[in-house]
């Protein structure tokens, strides 16, 4: 299937599926039998000729009052077989890039007494010297590696919150540790 237009576009889509009041199943379904080594199942590219103001190139919304009782999401990936490499990648290789954002989330509309969690990393309970978070800050003259900016705490709130109460820490572990090696002017 190849569709092909010219000129500037202004629709609501060249293919559009609608589905009333879909409970169950999958909508679009895009599979690939054999191990996929190139290519996409999916790709979406638009000019660098414009700027996007509004909706993204890859836009996903929820109408109403959304709900995921098992946090499924309205944006979901899961690998099951991984043996190596990333599961999700962002990537900016623009060399002129100095304000841009790679990832960005704000949790905005919610109201007084939010108890939830903005973002959540949960890393894997087995053995093994793996990492749950690695911040790799490779500025050379200004900038910080982790700023936290906590401006809006008045009463009872903390800015870091580092907690360990569920086992007793053996030898050569530590719950907070600064290392620095050579000679430090700073």
């Amino acid at each position: 299937l190849t569709i092909d237009t010219t000129g500037a576009y202004t629709g609501t889509g060249l293919i559009t599926a609608t589905a009333g009041a879909m409970t169950t199943g999958i909508l679009v379904s895009l599979t690939s039998t054999t191990g996929l080594t190139s290519g996409s199942l999916l790709r979406m590219t638009t000019s660098t000729a414009g700027a996007v103001a509004t909706n993204g190139i890859c836009s996903i919304r929820a109408t109403g009052a959304y709900t995921s009782t098992s946090n499924a999401g309205l944006l979901d990936v899961e690998a099951t077989a991984t043996t190596a490499g990333t599961v999700c990648r962002i990537a900016a290789s623009a060399a002129g890039q100095t304000t841009a954002t790679l990832l960005q989330v704000i949790a905005s509309g919610y109201t007084i007494g939010y108890t939830g969690v903005v973002a959540e990393i949960t890393g894997v309970g087995t053995t093994g010297a793996g990492t749950v978070l690695r911040v790799a800050s490779t500025q050379t003259t200004a900038g910080q590696g982790v700023l936290v900016d906590c401006n809006g705490i008045t009463t009872g709130g903390i800015g870091v919150s580092i907690s360990h109460t569920t086992s007793v820490i053996g030898a050569r572990t530590s719950i907070l540790r600064n290392t620095s090696t050579g000679t430090d002017t700073g």
